[in-house]
């Protein structure tokens, strides 16, 4: 078996030689379960077969530990599926159009002293970095009117208690205990030897809002403002959309809060905040066409988010976790791949340096 360490966006070479190979149809599965999540048609490109809720929830509940050798909080959820189709872009928000209108109204309105006198920023909520909107659904564009939203077109604040809310989960990593508890219940355990003092779950997905939060602080140059975080999350809530608030009115600003929980709305509203709620979508189709380019992003996500995965009939398995990994994999959005044999190894590698070398990175 041969191994390589790719990042997000080297993914994309790997999926270039799946389109380019002689197989029409990729089957995606998540190996613990033995439960395929979808197969992938080239030809289309579609996601198809994607695995229903009541066929992927009987399936985790078949896993879940007679002891308490393990959290089953541990085993991923349906929910995590759909979060994962989600962040990638496959899944669009229920209110895409008014996001999409909303966005092209504050920027142009920010652009006209007239209209908004004040400066105009906007904020996010914690569930915004989970489902790093930012870098991974924006630029939008209205078709009707032609015009394009970038994430780049906006002056960005991000409150300290977001941030602290994120990195207070990153507290966990596997014991033997915990992985021999693991190996008991699920299927190929042999695989959990990479994940020897490994993250946890929880853990796992807040290093992806970890990196979105990194984005939004040095890419887009959010200002970080004060705030004193509490216990509890509907409390905690309050107190982002106060530390909003008091950081508008101290500099006399205008403050657009982005959202994905209704109840934060209303807490933004008696702060006196601008908002936006993004409507998560609750169906997920059973087929639908993937852009070819949102593919890398969404085995990057179930990677990490999962764990791991497998493409079944390329021979190819995908860590998010394995021995060794740094924090700085996890900055770098760094994933391991195994080929199961010689396969796409030779012209993956091929392009891999080819591209490292032009950037420099070899």
């Amino acid at each position: 078996m041969k191994e390589l360490v790719l990042s997000r966006k080297e993914l994309q070479i790997l999926t270039n030689s799946i389109y380019r190979g002689d197989k029409r149809y990729i089957h995606v599965s998540y190996p613990f379960y033995a439960a395929e999540l979808f197969t992938l048609d080239v030809s289309k490109p579609e996601l198809t077969n994607i695995v229903r809720a009541d066929a992927f929830d009987w399936t985790r509940s078949t896993k879940k530990p007679l002891d308490r050798s393990f959290s089953a909080d541990e085993l991923p959820s349906y929910t995590d599926l759909k979060n994962c189709l989600r962040s990638s872009g496959f899944l669009d928000y229920k209110n895409e159009a008014e996001i999409t209108q909303r966005l092209l109204d504050l920027r142009e309105d920010a652009r006209d002293p007239n209209k908004r006198p004040r400066p105009v920023f906007v904020a996010v909520d914690t569930n915004i970095l989970y489902d790093m909107f930012l870098s991974r659904h924006l630029p939008l564009s209205d078709k009707l009117s032609d015009r394009t939203v970038e994430a780049s077109d906006f002056r960005y604040v991000l409150s300290e208690i977001v941030m602290t809310e994120i990195d207070s989960r990153i507290t966990h990593k596997y014991s033997k205990e915990e992985l021999q508890g693991l190996g008991a219940v699920v299927s190929h355990p042999e695989l959990l030897n990479e994940f020897s003092n490994g993250s946890g779950r929880r853990e796992r997905i807040a290093k992806l809002a970890f990196n979105e939060m990194t984005y939004l602080l040095t890419e887009l140059k959010a200002l970080r403002i004060k705030g004193t975080a509490t216990k509890g999350k509907e409390r905690n809530d309050i107190e982002i959309a106060q530390s909003y608030k008091a950081w508008a009115r101290s500099g006399d600003y205008d403050v657009f809060l982005l959202t994905a929980d209704e109840d934060m709305v209303n807490h933004a509203g008696t702060g006196e905040l601008m908002t936006l709620q993004l409507e998560l979508p609750f169906e997920v189709p059973e087929h639908a066409r993937i852009d070819p380019w949102r593919l890398s992003d969404l085995l990057y996500d179930l990677t990490v988010v999962f764990g791991v995965i497998s493409l079944d009939n390329e021979e190819i398995t995908l860590f998010g976790e394995w021995g060794g990994k740094s924090s700085a994999d996890y900055s770098n959005e760094h994933v391991k791949v195994r080929f199961g044999d010689e396969g796409k190894l030779p012209e993956v590698l091929k392009q891999v340096e080819l591209c490292r070398r032009i950037l420099g990175r070899d």
